[in-house]
Formats: C-alpha cells, sequence, structure tokens
C-alpha cells in the first residue's frame, strides 16, 4: 500500500533527524537550543504537502457548518474573533489557510485547539494576533510612505516575508 503524503512527510522528517543525531551533531551556536536538522527539498515538499492536505480537510468541515453565513462579518459568524471582524467569515478561513498556514508550513491546530476554536490556550494564538497588528502597522505606518513599485502598488509585508515556511522568522536581517 502506498504510504499518504502526511505519513511520507513525518517519514522524512524523522529520517533526517535520526540522519543528523547519527552524525553525532546537536547542530546549533553553543548555549542555544539545538537545532533541527535541515531538510532536503523533497522532505520540505512532503511536509509541505501534507499540511496542506490536512488543512485543506479541516477548512471543508469548516466552510459546510458555515454555508450561508460565509458573506457575514467573521465576528458575527465565529466565536472569540479579536481581529479582522468586518472581514467575511469565508475569506478569514481562507486566509488562514493561504496565508498563515502556508507562510509558516503548518496546520490549523498550530494556533488552534481542534473543535474548540475560539479557545485561547495556546500561545501560538496570542503570537498570531500581535504578529498581525504588526504587520498591519508596518505596512499603514511605515511602507506606506515609500513610493509605489514598477507595478505601481505601494510596497507591503505579510507573514511570508519573514517566515518563509518556517514557525519561527528567518534571521537574515540580524547582522
Amino acid at each position: 500500500a502506498a504510504a499518504t503524503p502526511a505519513a511520507a512527510g513525518a517519514g522524512a522528517v524523522q529520517a533526517a533527524g535520526q540522519q543528523a543525531q547519527a552524525a553525532g551533531g546537536r547542530g546549533g551556536a553553543p548555549g542555544r537550543a539545538p537545532q533541527r536538522p535541515q531538510l532536503t527539498p523533497e522532505q520540505r515538499a512532503a511536509r509541505r504537502d501534507s499540511l496542506t492536505v490536512l488543512r485543506k480537510s479541516t477548512l471543508e468541515i469548516l466552510k459546510k457548518e458555515i454555508a450561508g453565513h460565509d458573506s457575514e462579518p467573521a465576528a458575527k459568524v465565529f466565536k472569540n474573533v479579536q481581529i479582522n471582524k468586518d472581514t467575511p467569515a469565508i475569506a478569514l478561513l481562507n486566509a488562514m489557510d493561504n496565508v498563515f498556514g502556508r507562510a509558516l508550513s503548518v496546520n490549523c491546530t498550530f494556533c488552534h485547539v481542534q473543535d474548540k476554536w475560539d479557545d485561547d490556550t495556546k500561545a501560538a494564538k496570542k503570537t498570531t494576533r500581535m504578529m498581525i497588528q504588526m504587520t498591519a502597522a508596518i505596512n499603514a505606518e511605515q511602507l506606506s510612505k515609500l513610493p509605489p513599485n514598477r507595478s505601481g502598488q505601494t510596497p507591503r509585508i505579510g507573514c511570508m516575508t519573514c517566515h518563509r515556511g518556517n514557525q519561527t522568522p528567518g534571521n537574515a536581517m540580524v547582522p
């Protein structure tokens, strides 16, 4: 029997970790937590694909639950919406998938408790709210001052700008 994308991705990630451990290295700088071994492009693709499948199945369930109310404001359709309250419910779900999920390569349960979507116990959910506010402030207060680019658009940042498919933002800008 063929392995599912999720199983293939998990197996690839586990194999990479075992290879690094066998090589004797913990990785990382002295005094810091060890870094995870770097994944190959194939392992990253398998992980990304398996997470996409998981998010898609969760979104299908949620879209069925909000059917008929998908164009109403998110705050009216969902409990505990604190940011983007006026965004249509369907647009909020799509943003969580296409913006947050893809930018961080995570599933819905990275920030949310399964079937308790309004629960605020996960630190990642609180951090995400702060990050949304931060990017909105940078776009509105700083980048809006820049001249339009070649396509006539004012430069903007989003989750992918820093995260680039990782749960924690990169440090390429840190000296």
